[in-house]
Order: structure tokens, then sequence, then C-alpha cells
């Protein structure tokens, strides 16, 4: 199975001059970490998913790490995840003590199959 990979390109070129004066925005405010802008995220993202709140992260693993945390996932746990990922997401699943359990893709959707899934479940499984 051939799985086209993602193009940035296509995706950026249609707002960079956006995108530009944002990054130029926050590199003229010295602002990279905290701050107003992420505040503000924050703010309209939570307002964005209809929730109460929202939680900036650094990077993906921690976005994935951290929810994990918050249901409890820990040691003895099982978590099912697609197969096809980037690592991070067993990264983040193995930093919590859980296990990370595989389940293929679907070859028409990418994404997990369901077929597959209740065979992944076990009582150990907490995500």
């Amino acid at each position: 199975m051939n799985v086209p990979f993602l193009n940035l390109r296509a995706q950026h070129d249609p707002i960079r001059a956006e995108l530009m004066a944002a990054f130029s925005e926050v590199i003229d405010a010295n602002a990279f970490a905290g701050g107003p802008f992420v505040a503000k995220f924050e703010e309209d993202f939570a307002r964005f998913c209809g929730a109460s709140h929202a939680v900036a992260c650094g990077n993906g693993t921690d976005a994935l790490w951290l929810p994990l945390l918050a249901l409890g996932v820990g040691p003895g746990d099982e978590v099912v995840t697609v197969a096809h990922t980037f690592i991070a997401t067993a990264e983040a699943i193995s930093y919590c003590g859980a296990k990370p359990v595989f389940v293929d893709v679907d070859e028409k959707t990418y994404t997990m199959d369901p077929s597959k899934l209740e065979a992944a479940i076990t009582p150990r499984t907490k995500a």
C-alpha cells in the first residue's frame, strides 16, 4: 500500500502572507513561550472547540502525554492506537508506563480499522 506524505507547501502557500505577519509579530515581541500570544491562542482554541479551557503544548508528544495523564493512564494499563502513526504516539503511551496496543488502519480511510478494534481491547485497556 502506498500512503502519500503530507504536502506542507499546499497547506501554507495560500496563507503565507498571514503566517509571515504572525511570525514577525511574535518575533518582534520577543515572546516565544507563554505570554499573551499563547494565552490568546488557548482562549480562541477553547472557544473554537466549545471547551471551557485549552492548554497549549510545546510539542505533539506532550499534547498526547498530558491527556493520558489526566485520564490516569499508568503502569499496567494498555492504550489502543493505530499502527500507522508517528513514534510520538507510542512514546507518549510508554512515557506513562502503559503499553501501546497497535491496531492496523483501514486501507480506504487510513484511520483505525473498526473491525479490528474489538479484538485489541482487554480488561487492561484504559484508552
